[in-house]
This record gives structure tokens, sequence and C-alpha cells, in this order.
């Protein structure tokens, strides 16, 4: 009987050491999230208070808040921004809720009366509007349509954003994101879906901003490598393509990742702010590099208005994680216009220029026809009075209609068939002078170094090198054309020279004559890569169907086309966030 109670007892001991174990790792990493908001915080002293997120910040956290009074009404004086307007001035009233002097509260009900702000025309647009209207329209309840900007009463406004909200929600967890693993607008997504898990005053909404923010960060967790939002991207700057870190999800992967450097801004300050807590679990699968993966994604074309008889064709995403770099890629094809960026290779060493990448800089009125209800004629010349890089042959951002791609873990390759006459005609990519080592081996193969990271770049044609300011250009002007690249860490090959001396024996066989393309390749691993441009993908003689890509598939996230539903998995943990039932199961 002895025996039998002293098994049970360290049968009950050894079952409390891990839950207690868990339980401090859960502590500390709450600590350290509350230490990094507080940083960013305590940075924004630093900046001309000349913001609603300064404002929101002096409400928030007992600050002065007469000056955050002067601040917003300062502000209000000449309003500006459309729904980033209304993203500032929400934050700012609902921190400050209970705090601002009566005139200030007249100034910002008066705002919402005159100030007519504009929707936009983009799925982060309307998600910013639409949340910010329902969370201003909620805190002024029974006003008629003559105390709106718009002329629709509270309740008006109520029930519209809120059918937006969730229709948006529907179409995300169905058939994916339209402007979607963007580095620049993930902040404009992930913080109007904080604040409303923070202030929404129906349940419903609370609990669907939370859902949310959840879904959009563990998406960006399993794509993020040392702060960076790696892989293929429907919409980004000009400058984060060369420079990850510049991106405007950089300072949200400090805040709830722990890696990167703090930044400040409105959408930073009002995370770290917000009582939104990110759950420990997508902590973990952000943070975890150390087994490689794959992760699969498919997301969804922006609204097609013309030229297209689908109005949201696929987009299917690839991406290889490593603990030393991740290799990702888009299908190809115009899939956003403007600022899409189809291919990327993102490594840790060579900050602040930390990937290589290729693009056909190609800008043309169809393309922008395609998603633009404005008059085609027209449309280039609107565009770059906004994106004055657009039409620039030597931009670092775009998509074409005449590129492609084939991903296989860390081998990708790459093809073009141009016609004659399209506006630009040559290829470009992308090697920073950060690279430790940028060589040109007789084999034709172009040999990087960048730390502990190798990469192989197969040009199929002949090109040139340009200087610029912060890299080498490779372009090539043959319109038929392509390359193949192979990416290795030093735990994968050994040495550099390894890496060199086994590329070496490795050469594409390609056919490249117009209408015409194709290559054969045989990658590092002793994969067959067989790829006929444009959609006729074979790997080791089996064809590959992007058509059957889920919604997510790998490791960590899974979720099935249509089904609202996402399974996220780290170790032997799970998070279940269904949305049909509005339901998060931990298990």
């Amino acid at each position: 009987m002895k025996i039998i109670a002293t098994f049970l007892i360290s049968i009950v001991l050894l079952w409390r050491v891990p839950v207690y174990s868990q339980r401090i790792e859960s502590d500390q990493y709450l600590k350290a999230f509350e230490k990094r908001a507080q940083r960013i915080i305590a940075l924004s002293d630093s900046l001309t208070p000349s913001i609603y997120g300064w404002a929101a910040r002096l409400y928030g956290v007992g600050g002065n808040y007469r000056q955050a009074d002067s601040i917003i009404k300062e502000l209000l004086k000449t309003p500006g921004g459309d729904m980033f307007w209304m993203f500032g001035i929400v934050s700012a009233s609902l921190h400050g809720k209970g705090k601002m002097s009566p005139e200030t509260e007249q100034a910002v009900r008066r705002a919402w009366k005159t100030y007519p702000p504009y929707r936009g025309d983009t799925e982060n647009h309307w998600c910013l509007y639409y949340s910010t209207l329902l969370l201003a329209s909620q805190e002024w309840p029974g006003l008629p349509g003559s105390e709106w900007f718009n002329g629709k009463s509270s309740e008006e406004n109520y029930n519209e954003a809120r059918e937006y909200l969730i229709h948006w929600m529907k179409i995300t967890t169905t058939i994916g994101q339209g402007e979607f693993d963007s580095p620049d607008y993930f902040p404009v997504f992930i913080s109007p879906m904080i604040l409303l898990a923070q202030f929404a005053r129906e349940s419903e909404m609370r609990t669907r901003g939370s859902m949310m923010a959840d879904y959009l960060f563990a998406d960006f967790a399993v794509d993020h490598l040392d702060g960076q939002y790696t892989g293929g991207s429907s919409r980004v700057a000009h400058t984060p393509p060369y420079e990850p870190l510049a991106a405007n999800a950089a300072p949200l992967a400090y805040l709830y990742f722990g890696e990167g450097e703090p930044r400040v801004s409105d959408f930073t300050l009002v995370a770290a702010l917000s009582s939104y807590r990110l759950p420990e679990i997508i902590f973990r699968i952000a943070t975890d590099r150390s087994m490689p993966y794959v992760q699969k994604e498919k997301k969804r074309v922006r609204n097609v208005i013309r030229y297209g008889s689908e109005m949201n064709p696929p987009v299917y995403r690839y991406t290889y994680m490593t603990s030393d770099y991740a290799l990702g890629s888009l299908q190809g094809g115009i899939l956003q216009p403007i600022q899409q960026h189809t291919w990327g290779v993102n490594f840790k060493s060579g900050r602040p220029f930390t990937t290589i990448f290729g693009l056909h800089p190609n800008w043309s009125g169809r393309e922008l026809g395609m998603f633009f209800p404005e008059e085609v004629k027209c449309l280039i010349a609107n565009v770059v009075q906004s994106k004055s890089t657009y039409n620039n042959p030597d931009k670092w951002i775009g998509g074409s209609p005449f590129e492609r791609t084939f991903q296989h873990k860390n081998s990708l390759i790459v093809l073009y068939d141009i016609p004659q006459g399209t506006t630009t005609d040559h290829i470009d990519g992308f090697f920073p002078n950060t690279l430790e080592k940028r060589l040109v081996d007789s084999s034709r193969w172009i040999l990087c170094k960048a730390g502990d990271a190798y990469i192989g770049w197969y040009p199929l044609q002949e090109y040139e090198w340009k200087t610029e300011n912060d890299c080498f250009r490779l372009r090539s002007h043959k319109l038929q054309n392509g390359y193949v690249i192979e990416v290795r860490s030093k735990s994968e090959i050994g040495s550099f020279k390894n890496f060199s001396d086994s590329l070496n024996k490795h050469i594409p066989q390609a056919v490249l004559q117009p209408g015409n393309i194709s290559v054969r390749y045989v990658n590092l691993d002793g994969n067959s890569m067989e790829f006929t441009y444009p959609e006729n993908r074979e790997l080791d003689g089996k064809y590959v169907d992007l058509s059957q890509y889920k919604l997510f598939e790998g490791p960590y996230l899974n979720a099935d086309v249509g089904s609202e539903k996402l399974t996220i998995t780290y170790k032997n943990e799970t998070r279940i966030l269904d949305f049909k039932s509005l339901t998060i199961t931990d298990r």
C-alpha cells in the first residue's frame, strides 16, 4: 500500500512539474512583452507631440491629460487623412474617455459631423474605415444622420460597419485575404482588430476582433524571421523590398515577437497601450526556428473588374523557413496592382539590406484597369501622382503578367516570356552591397554569402551589372529569360566552398524561345524540377497541382478552403479559431 501511495505521489509530482514550468514560462513571456510595450511608450516621449497616438498615450498611461486635449484640438483644426484620421481620433478618444475635457469632447463630436473622411478603395482602407466607424457610432448612439458626416444615423453606421466586418472576416477565413502578407499594410489590418478586441461594447465584436487579431498574427508568425516579414507579398512600399526591417510590420514584430528594433507610430503606440495579448502559442511559432519547414498558403487576388473571368482568382504562396534564411514566392503573374513582391530570399546578416530578389519591372494601363474603375486611358497618370515609381524602369516593386515561378523547398525557378513592345524590356535582380561575398563562378553561377546563408543565382541569359548606392543590380535585356535560385545554410551543407563546388555540378538546361520557355533542373538534394512556362510544373516526374493548396498547410497552421476555421499547432499545444461558431478552443 505504501509503495502504491509513493508511486501515485510521484505521478502527481511528475504531472505538476511541467505544468508549473509552463506557468513560469508564460509569466516570463508576458513580463517580457510588458517591458517591450513600456519601451515603445517611453520612446514616444522623444517625439514631437503631434500625432493622435501621442494623445492616446497621454490618456492611456496617466499622462498629462490637458496636453492630450491640446494636441487633439490643434489637430482637429485641419483634420485630414481620411480613414487613417478615423483610426487616430478613435484610438485617442477611446483612451481618453472620461479624461477629456468637455470642450475637447465637443471638438471630437463636431469633427465627426463636419469632416467627411474618404472610405478608400482597398481592403486595408475598408478594414480601417469600418472598424473605426463602428467604434465611433457606438460612442454616440441614437444620433440622427444630420449629426454624422455621411448623413446616416448612429444605428445605420453601426449596422453597416458591423455587416462589412463580418463579411470581410468570412472572406478572409474561407478564400483568403486580398491584400495578404503585406509587410507595410499588416499594421493597418491588425491595429483596428486590436481596438475592437479592447473597446467594442458588443461582446460578439470584441470576440471577433480578438480572434481576427490572433488569425492575422499567426499568419505573420509562420513567415517571420528576425523581425522580417518574409516571402511573397500582395503589397509593399518602395523601400522594404530591399530593406525589410524598414517595413511597418517590423516594430510590431519587436513588440509581439521580441525580435528587431522598436519604432513609434500611431499603430505601434495603440498596440503597446492595448489590453490585447498575443497567445503564447503564436509567439512560440514566430520565434522557434529550430527545424526547417514548408508553409503553403492560398490567398486571393484583389477584386478583378476588367480583363478577367473570375473576380478573385487564387494566389498560391510558398515559403521555406530555416533559422538562417527564408525563401518565399507567389506563383507569378499579376496578383495585385502596383506594389506586388513576387519572390525573395531573406537572411539575418548584412543589415539593413537582408534580401536578394528579382522582378520584371512592368507597368501598363491594362494592369491598372483590371482593378481600378477609372477610365483606363488616364490610370497610369493618376497612379503615378501617388505612386511615383510605378512607371520607373528601375523600380524594385511590381508584378508582371510575363513572370512565373516554381519553388520546391529551398530551390526556385523563375521564368519570363516578355513580348516585343512591352513597356520594360529587361529583368532585374537585387544584390545588396552588404553581402560578405558575391562571386561569379566559371560555371555561370553567381555565388553569394550572407553570414551562414548561401545563395546561388544561375542566370539563363546574358546580363550586365549596374552599381547603385545600396546594391549591385543585375540586368538582362533578353525577353525570353529566367534564372534558378538555390539557397542553403552552413548547417545544411557545411562550408561556402562546399556549396559553391556542389552547384558547379548542377547546371540548368533551358529552352528560351518566344512562346516556348522551359527549364530542366536537378537541385542540390537530387530533386528533378521541370518547368514549362507558364503553368506546367513537375517535381520528380509528377505534376504539381497548385489548385490543391489549402488555405493554410504546414506544421503550425492548417485550414481548409471554405472552413472558417484555423488550427494553430505548436508541439503538444493546439488553438482552434472557429469563426462559424465564434469559439476559441485550447488543448
